[in-house]
């Protein structure tokens, strides 16, 4: 009995450090399996693109200090002016200004755009062109900003591409770092998709990588202070059919304090109870959102016209994102497919939309493209209302609309398209989005599609 007594005890105790053993490498006290990364050399410039001021610290202060402790160019464009309603424009500038400094960063090494607080979706999806410009809530419809690198610019969203172009040009950086398309946070969205369009205009070669920064309720864990964690990435977003490649930027010891001094720069932002202190941790970390290949098709239009077919996946949307979590699964957009057809001027191609639930008649479901062609951008928004499927599609010096075909099979809206969309450029970014009452339920986050003709 004294022998099988042992036995049982020897077991239980194996088992016990065993689940001990697992419980712990699931803390953040260890790295990640991820690569490092960027990789940053001799000969580099670096470009840090922040849709407020202090998220170029929050997220890159560590990679910042690296490339200055290296001797490598560093640039930070702000897009907007920080005026978040508590805190004056002002106020905010100089954060930016005396945070960086403590990196190393000189004042002429920061560009600051102006364009409003909380307006860089609106500009992007709804105020394109110069002659439609945003109204901000002073009545202004031009950048007032004194700090603004286009004075008396005009807001609207190709004003602020053409501002990223120029940066990128003037510049001509090995590296650019912008917000995730996967953060939930609207400016940090749209600054992804402006930052995806105007490397695209301008056939940017170089190294890409996104951080992210907004992504609740759970995430990073813990949303605390704990500098000897690791920050992992978030485990819905690992793993993913042409989703992100995560990699890790590991910091010195020496980093990290100079990355927490920096942070009591920002006293109006990051507070003691903040849970962006949850980012002064081991590391910093990044992503990268790979150009997405399609390649025309022969397939049989009549098994899209009667429902038999769904259109290959484009990628794939996090499952329980957006601004219920997942809990309303009707408007939880889950993923993109897209069947091109090879005729690009009389055939028609075909775009899917997946929900995790049945789509819902009281939302708008919209896909939005941006392809840049000689002429400028051609915008093309796809919308699912009520049972109804319609186009419009915006260039230079035109706009029309028109009723498009429209599938419901399970939870997949199919949507038929006009094939010439595609026959002008090989590049084009797209987003899908949903929408109710007018606020935004779920979005994803802006793809770079390349067609191969």
């Amino acid at each position: 009995m004294k022998l099988k007594y042992k036995t049982i005890l020897l077991s239980v105790l194996v088992v016990t450090l065993a689940l001990m053993t697992f419980s712990y490498s699931q803390l953040p006290f260890y790295p990640p399996e991820c690569p490092a990364g960027p990789s940053i050399n001799p000969g580099d410039r670096l470009l840090i693109v922040a849709p407020h001021p202090d998220d170029e610290v929050i997220c890159n202060g560590g990679i910042i200090g690296y490339a200055v402790e290296h001797q490598v160019p560093v640039k930070v464009v702000v897009v907007t002016d920080g005026n978040d309603t508590k805190t004056s424009p002002v106020t905010r500038h100089n954060e930016s200004i005396n945070g960086t400094k403590i990196l190393g960063l000189k004042e002429e090494d920061i560009i600051f755009l102006g364009y409003k607080d909380g307006s860089l979706r609106i500009l992007l999806n709804d105020h394109w062109e110069i002659d439609n410009p945003f109204t901000a809530s002073d009545g202004s419809k031009q950048i007032n900003y004194p700090y603004a690198l286009e004075k008396n610019g005009t807001y609207s969203g190709s004003s602020l591409t053409n501002n990223l172009k120029t940066i990128i040009t003037d510049f001509k950086p090995t590296i650019i770092v912008y917000p995730s398309g996967d953060d939930e946070q609207f400016d940090h969205q749209a600054t992804s998709g402006f930052t995806e369009l105007a490397t695209t205009q301008t056939r940017y070669n170089g190294s890409k990588y996104t951080y992210l920064l907004h992504l609740p309720p759970n995430w990073p864990s813990p949303r605390s202070y704990y500098p000897e964690y690791y920050l992992i990435p978030p485990t819905k977003l690992v793993g993913m059919e042409n989703g992100p490649q995560w990699s890790m930027f590991n910091l010195t010891t020496h980093q990290q304090r100079l990355k927490e001094e920096s942070f009591q720069a920002y006293r109006t932002q990051i507070v003691p109870s903040s849970y962006l202190l949850s980012f002064l941790r081991k590391n910093e970390l990044f992503a990268e959102y790979s150009t997405i290949n399609v390649s025309p098709s022969n397939f049989n239009e009549n098994n899209y016209t009667r429902g038999l077919q769904v259109p290959p996946l484009l990628f794939v949307d996090t499952v329980g994102d957006g601004k219920y979590h997942g809990k309303e699964k009707p408007w939880d957009i889950t993923s993109v497919g897209m069947d091109i057809n090879k005729d690009v001027v009389t055939g028609k191609s075909w775009i899917s939309l997946k929900t995790a639930g049945e789509p819902s008649s009281s939302a708008v479901y919209n896909v939005h493209l941006y392809i840049p062609n000689p002429e400028g951008i051609e915008r093309v928004k796809i919308s699912v209302e009520s049972g109804v499927a319609s186009l419009e599609r915006e260039g230079s010096d035109n706009s029309t609309s028109e009723e498009i075909p429209l599938k419901i099979k399970n939870n997949t809206m199919i949507m038929g398209i006009p094939g010439n969309i595609f026959k002008n450029n090989p590049y084009l970014i797209l987003s899908a989005e949903t929408i109710k009452s007018g606020g935004v339920l779920d979005q994803t986050p802006w793809r770079i599609i390349k067609v191969n003709t």
